[in-house]
């Protein structure tokens, strides 16, 4: 991984693990996704259409796009879903590790990349952190059998959101041959806008105008950070296998669990921390990978 490609993902992975803070403090977490999709949107409208003017665009880019789209508009319902139902602390750690456990695999088998030795033993260094994680240690018990916790709604939620991640991220890394990373963003946003509405108006307009009232300074930093923060790990990938991006981006793994303990006051702080410092040592195994 080249130190350009290094930067950009640990580049974001801070501004993810922010937004993320952000979209678990809201009342409505539905509403608040969609509401800073639209931001983000705009925010980013005008450089997307430079991008767009400037290297055009194929009917394999349009393709490529609607299949993003898709993918990203199904991840933001779930992950929205995951934190009505469950703490920033668990839920963070096992859709990011699902996704680090999936990427290198739809990497190989559907992009035909190459995995290191060294790589592999990031990989397992990482899973063994999410497995620290996602348990809840109240005995030696719970720690040998780390299923309990994945019959919690928002535990199998979580391991949704993670597949939808490794899905998105090699979809990606294919369309990126076709598509600007501007571009390739602003198709993502659209699918939030079009796939979630129904989610953020279930009800009635009183959700959007009350969380716009009681969150609107996060709602426009999330919608600044969170294209920001996938613009970067696009730019990453123009130079970097997937298989190792993937992986690294996690180095925000250790942020959730932090800013979800420290911040909101979730339990099993000892654990879920613990666990994240193991994904951390694998990160930087990865990131020395050949």
């Amino acid at each position: 991984m080249t130190t350009a490609a290094l930067f950009l993902v640990l580049s974001s992975a801070f501004a993810h693990a922010t937004w993320n803070l952000l979209l678990k403090r809201s009342e409505h977490k539905a509403v608040f996704f969609w509401s800073f999709t639209v931001v983000s949107f705009f925010v980013f409208a005008i450089p997307a259409t430079v991008f767009l003017v400037i290297d055009g665009l194929t009917w394999q880019g349009v393709l490529f796009g609607l299949g993003s789209a898709s993918i990203h508009g199904a991840y933001g319902i779930t992950l929205s879903r995951t934190y009505e139902l469950g703490d920033l602390s668990a839920g963070y750690p096992v859709a990011r590790g699902m996704g680090v456990m999936l990427i290198p695999i739809f990497g190989v088998s559907v992009l035909g990349e190459d995995i290191s030795a060294a790589a592999v033993a990031g990989i397992g260094l990482v899973l063994a952190g999410i497995y620290a994680v996602q348990v809840q240690p109240h005995s030696l018990r719970d720690l040998l059998q780390p299923a309990r916790a994945l019959a919690l709604p928002s535990s199998r939620l979580a391991l949704l959101t993670g597949i939808f991640i490794a899905g998105y991220s090699v979809w990606d890394k294919a369309a990126l041959d076709h598509v600007t990373p501007l571009v390739l963003n602003q198709f993502n946003l659209t699918g939030y806008l079009f796939l979630m509405l129904p989610f953020a108006m279930h009800t009635s307009g009183a959700r959007l105008r009350s969380e716009w009232i009681a969150n609107g300074r996060g709602i426009v930093a999330a919608g600044v950070l969170a294209p920001l923060a996938y613009i970067m790990v696009l730019a990453a990938l123009t130079t970097s296998q997937v298989s190792y991006i993937g992986p690294t981006r996690e180095v925000g793994i250790v942020l959730g669990a932090v800013l979800g303990v420290v911040f909101l006051g979730e339990g099993f702080g000892a654990s879920r921390i613990g666990g994240a410092l193991l994904v951390l040592g694998g990160v930087l195994t990865l990131s020395l990978a050949p």
